[in-house]
């Protein structure tokens, strides 16, 4: 999770059968949940995302699992735990995943071995680069929270969840801003490892692809647990479930799908040793039915996409055959899915299989970089050519001119806005998504001109002709 807020609303009678809160660390309930005599999760709020830690007692000592991101908080929740399990021999801390909130209380565990992907390294090392920008992020989303709080009634469950929500921001900026040395595992390993710890066996299996590059599972037989960290859920306990809202290939993130199916294949062999899959974050559950929808998921495109590109067939007619809603209507309104992470994924499929890049992704960039008209041609040019380094949809280019937008960038969003326009000449959107740019950059005939162009293209486009009818009778209007 780069840049979630971990923030969720409540769902208080969950809770308490998840596990009953007795004791407050950083403000926050402490939740201790039993998994089983020699096994326990532990995680902090009962309204937001935090990160669930398990720890098992074994025969060389105690294996935790992930940490709360917070070096403070992880050294109180240490306590706990041998608290909890009556020792304090911890002996190995195992990382299911490269993110903040996963690997930021691993000094905590300095003193055992720290296992984790091969890659976890490096996706520790890359999050400290936009660090002002998360933080000022997280400033923004403090005050819209105080903004929105000051207006509930005291006492109130959604004041309940906001009090939570700046709580465990007071957490996440701490950690952020701190200067406490980044600890990465010390033993990793790139496909499979099986751990021995006495009586009881720790297999690690790489799934990186669809959260982070450097996701693994981790199956504890002789518990029947698999922990699968940020991967996946089936069911949130919450309305917001943070870190597990999305289940999609991200676009920059490294894959090997091939792997990834040939290993979540051997785990689900083995279902009959699973009583309990148990996701990383504490608001979402996972059944085996759940994983192998998912997993079948990513099969079907893998396998779909892949003729496709072989057949000829373009990546238009790919996006077609395979939405959501059409193609697979049982998963449209499952936990982590939707039209946009359907999109994402079947694009960084076509992009994996193809070798081509997002030439959406690549404008946005150039744009951004204040690159000159020539790159930018150079990137169009590609459009036409027999083998093409880029992929050209519409609705990709639009979002990131949007993005842009978001950014209050108006002139970069306009470029970028004007692009689509060339590219696709037809499409009564991107003159409607143009004049709305312009229309903010202050250029009210341009902007009349875009929307005319649209609504001639679309009679029926209403946001065109609401656009116009308020242009037109503004104050000092000149149109």
């Amino acid at each position: 999770m780069k840049r979630t807020s971990w923030l969720v609303v409540a769902c208080a009678a969950l809770l308490v059968a998840a596990g009953a809160a007795a004791e407050d660390v950083a403000g926050l309930p402490l939740h201790v949940q039993k998994l089983d005599p020699t096994a326990v999760r532990v995680w902090i709020g009962d309204h937001i995302s935090s990160t669930a830690t398990v720890a098992i007692a074994t025969g060389k000592g105690i294996v935790v699992v992930d940490t709360l991101g917070n070096p403070r908080i992880d050294a109180q929740l240490r306590k706990v735990i041998a608290r909890e399990l009556g020792r304090s021999d911890f002996a190995m801390l195992i990382i299911t995943h490269e993110h903040g909130d996963h690997t930021g209380g691993n000094a905590v565990y300095a003193d055992c071995p720290i296992v984790g992907h091969e890659l976890v390294a490096a996706g520790m090392a890359a999050q400290g680069g936009d660090r002002e920008e998360v933080l000022a992020w997280h400033d923004r989303r403090v005050g819209e929270i105080k903004a929105e709080l000051a207006k509930e009634p005291a006492g109130s469950p959604k004041a309940a969840r906001m009090k939570e929500e700046l709580a465990l921001d007071r957490v996440g900026r701490e950690a952020l801003t701190s200067d406490a040395k980044k600890v990465p595992p010390t033993k990793t390993f790139a496909d499979r490892l099986t751990l021995d710890m006495g009586d009881t066996t720790f297999e690690l299996t790489y799934i990186g692809g669809m959260h982070s590059a450097s996701d693994i599972a981790v199956l504890v037989p002789e518990h029947g647990l698999l922990l699968t960290g940020d991967t996946m859920a089936d069911r949130w306990l919450t309305d917001t479930p943070g870190c597990l809202a999305s289940f999609m290939a991200r676009g920059g993130v490294q894959h090997d799908f091939p792997l990834w199916l040939d290993n979540w294949g051997r785990l689900l062999a083995r279902k009959d040793q699973i009583k309990r899959l148990v996701p990383g974050h504490w608001n979402g559950e996972l059944s085996i039915q759940g994983a192998e929808a998912r997993v079948s998921y990513v099969r079907t495109l893998w396998d779909g996409i892949s003729e496709a590109v072989a057949a000829g067939k373009s990546m238009d007619e790919v996006m077609v055959a395979y939405r959501l809603e059409t193609r697979f209507p049982e998963l449209a309104k499952s936990p982590g899915f939707s039209e946009r992470n359907n999109f994402m994924t079947v694009s960084e499929l076509w992009s994996v299989i193809t070798k081509q890049e997002s030439a959406a992704g690549k404008l946005y960039e150039l744009i951004a970089q204040g690159a000159g008209e020539e790159a930018i041609r150079q990137v169009v040019a590609e459009r036409g050519a027999k083998q093409p380094k880029y992929y050209f949809l519409e609705v990709e280019l639009n979002a990131q001119a949007y993005r842009f937008l978001q950014e209050e960038k108006v002139k970069e969003a306009t470029a970028l806005f004007r692009v689509n326009v060339e590219l696709f000449p037809a499409s009564w959107n991107v003159y409607d998504s143009l004049g709305e740019a312009l229309l903010k950059a202050g250029d009210v005939p341009g902007a009349v001109g875009m929307y005319e162009k649209s609504v001639e293209l679309n009679p029926n486009n209403q946001n065109g002709k609401d656009a116009l009818a308020r242009i037109r009778t503004a104050p000092h209007a000149t149109t």
